[in-house]
């Protein structure tokens, strides 16, 4: 009788084992067939941020990417990813804001300080789409060249 129940969960537990696997499977297919589109977005909105940049100042880039991140889903992390390339590229051109950089910490002391989220904050956009953007603000005041 023992011997029943036991090989009835071993097999159960076999069972849910291969679907998991399965599942996690189809998702990376599903995952990596999907990437080259969305690397393809990206590089646009990268593209389009270059333009808008030629346009304004680095706080009118930030401004741009609230507002459009603002409209986007919780999960959606593609268009997420998309919004940042956009900031990325408008921050490459845009004209100087005055003292921009200050106070912006390096991406190691960010993760103690919490200085993203403090800025969404302020701000009053929550969530880490919020937060990628300040931190497209971090990772160019630490690679300016300007």
């Amino acid at each position: 009788m023992i011997n029943r129940v036991v090989r009835n969960m071993i097999i159960g537990i076999s069972i849910a084992v291969a679907l998991v696997v399965i599942v996690g499977a189809v998702s990376l297919i599903i995952m990596f067939r999907k990437s080259g589109t969305s690397k393809q977005r990206a590089e646009a909105q990268r593209t389009a941020g270059v333009e808008f940049g030629k346009s304004t100042d680095q706080r009118g880039c930030m401004t741009e990417g609230l507002k459009r991140g603002d409209k986007l889903g919780a999960f959606d992390i593609s268009a997420q990813v998309e919004n940042e390339s956009f900031v990325k590229g408008c921050l490459e051109t845009s004209g100087p804001t005055p003292r921009f950089c200050d106070g912006v910490p390096s991406s190691l002391d960010n993760i103690v300080a919490g200085w993203d989220k403090k800025q969404c904050e302020k701000s009053r956009v929550f969530g880490p789409i919020c937060e990628g953007i300040f931190k497209q603000q971090i990772y160019f005041c630490a690679h300016r060249t300007r």
